[in-house]
């Protein structure tokens, strides 16, 4: 962040921009708006010092910026609440729904997490969401809050279907996570699901994704043939974004919303969270004819929801002005 910007907008996260750190669709998104926005990264948040530090720059800077946009609710949207210029919360999901975990002190964590971002929230001018159920869930608890849907972007001139000199043999089902063991993805429900559908078609393969390379996704992605996703809760995946903009069906659990998505097609299903539920399913998508998929995200575009998020901007920049 340059301390002598004349850009008017403000972006407050809290992603290191490493490999494997998340943030990635944030920082894709900055990309396009960088002429536009600032960023503002939140460090070292674990450490009281560090977290009161913040708290006084970012009032400070409140005097040379009309408005702030918290990339993400809990303790990183709380210290955006109290800037004192028009501020903006983007609510991602991890910090809206609560996380399953082994780990007590990781649960302590993600409960205050949530607890902050709803103590924050009634202090936003604007709140975005990513699926029109967490809108629904959003609004019951604040009705008075201005809330939108806009789903992350995909950026579909990356996301595309490639030619295939012929049809997979073994049949590649996908599980894709950026940590394997995250207890919210639920790893050991995919593989019982999996297990099963090998039982009724043993020329398959569960292929598990982490931390390949961004540039090499689509190709990757090119060579399965069906999705599965067996999450606790998701905002809108990306993976299934990019996943259909290949034309490439999904299965999943009931989350987000993928029912409605999925209820436009032959090939894609929403389950109930059980083995057999799941691997029925995956033989439903394995077995159905190919099928356009891809019309499904293009309101999905970069430009569009970009635009979109624009089009917020713009109602309190002119109101400051």
């Amino acid at each position: 962040m340059s301390l002598k910007s004349k850009k008017k907008i403000l972006w407050v996260h809290n992603f290191s921009n490493k490999a494997g750190a998340g943030g990635v669709w944030m920082f894709n998104q900055y990309e396009y708006l960088k002429d536009e926005v600032d960023l503002y990264y939140l460090d070292g948040m674990r450490n009281p010092i560090r977290f009161v530090q913040h708290v006084f720059r970012l009032r400070k800077l409140s005097e040379r910026y009309e408005l702030a946009h918290a990339q993400y609710g809990s303790a990183n949207g709380f210290i955006t609440s109290l800037m004192k210029c028009k501020r903006v919360l983007s609510l991602k999901g991890s910090d809206w729904y609560a996380s399953p975990d082994s780990s007590f002190l990781h649960l302590i964590r993600v409960k205050l997490g949530m607890l902050l971002s709803k103590i924050s929230m009634p202090r936003f001018h604007h709140i975005i969401v990513m699926s029109d159920a967490m809108k629904e869930q959003v609004l019951e608890k604040f009705p008075n809050a201005k809330v939108d849907t806009i789903v992350d972007p995909i950026d579909l001139g990356r996301f595309k279907p490639l030619e295939k000199a012929k049809k997979n043999e073994i049949k590649k089902v996908l599980f894709a996570s950026v940590k394997i063991d995250n207890p919210i993805k639920r790893y050991p429900l995919a593989k019982k699901s999996f297990d099963i559908l090998q039982q009724r078609m043993p020329n398959t393969e569960l292929v598990t994704m982490s931390n390949i390379p961004h540039s090499e996704v689509n190709a990757f992605m090119n060579g399965m043939d069906v999705l599965i996703l067996t999450s606790v809760y998701e905002g809108w995946p990306n993976v299934v974004k990019e996943m259909l903009a290949c034309n490439k069906p999904f299965v999943s659990t009931k989350v987000s919303d993928l029912e409605a998505i999925a209820a436009k097609t032959k090939s894609c299903f929403t389950c109930d969270a059980t083995p057999e539920a799941l691997s029925n399913g995956l033989f439903m998508a394995l077995n159905a004819e190919d099928e356009e998929l891809r019309s499904l995200v293009t309101p999905f575009s970069m430009e569009k929801s970009l635009n979109r998020i624009r089009d917020i901007y713009h109602l309190y920049l002119e109101s400051s002005s």
